[in-house]
């Protein structure tokens, strides 16, 4: 994997839940998602999560070398990983909400091991992950100080604007 070509990921893991999450920025090219989904995968194995948030909202367009390689390795190894359900975000473009749930409709052909859902809002697949026990929208993950340290750290006043503590 081209550590220099991956898009840089924050993993964020529940372990009451065994909910795993990751935030990206947007992907500039559809090249670039097997290492996201590669990664996602030694996350799964890493942390033993039983829960998975799949954000393809920004999806870029999938070719058809992709979709193969989705179909035949990246699904079945996912099918192996010991998750038990996830929470699905369809890509926003009509093209890839379609091939997305043809992917997952033709790997199917065995009952699958885990549950699927499909959302287009976060909070709802949170509500569902969670059963309403988590802050439900990127909002509310901010505010409760759950989100990623870096997320956090850009909240934070810029040192101009705090109170000097220098006493005269």
């Amino acid at each position: 994997m081209d550590k220099t070509a991956t898009p840089r990921l924050i993993i964020r893991y529940n372990y009451r839940l065994g909910l795993l999450r990751l935030w990206r920025r947007e992907l500039q090219d559809a090249l670039q998602l097997p290492d996201v989904l590669e990664v996602m995968l030694a996350a799964i194995v890493r942390y033993k999560a039983r829960q998975l948030i799949l954000n393809l909202q920004k999806l870029p367009p999938l070719s058809l070398v992709l979709q193969e390689w989705l179909q035949t390795n990246w699904l079945p190894r996912l099918r192996l990983s010991g998750i038990q359900r996830l929470a699905v975000l369809l890509p926003a473009d009509v093209y890839n909400m379609m091939v997305v749930e043809g992917l997952l409709w033709t790997s199917t052909r065995r009952a699958l091991p885990y549950e699927v859902q499909y959302f287009t809002e976060t909070a709802a697949a949170l509500d569902w992950l969670s059963d309403a026990e988590l802050p439900s929208s990127e909002q509310d993950w901010m505010q409760c100080g759950r989100a990623p340290r870096l997320l956090r750290a850009r909240r934070k006043r810029p040192l101009s604007q705090r109170p000097s503590s220098v006493v005269s």
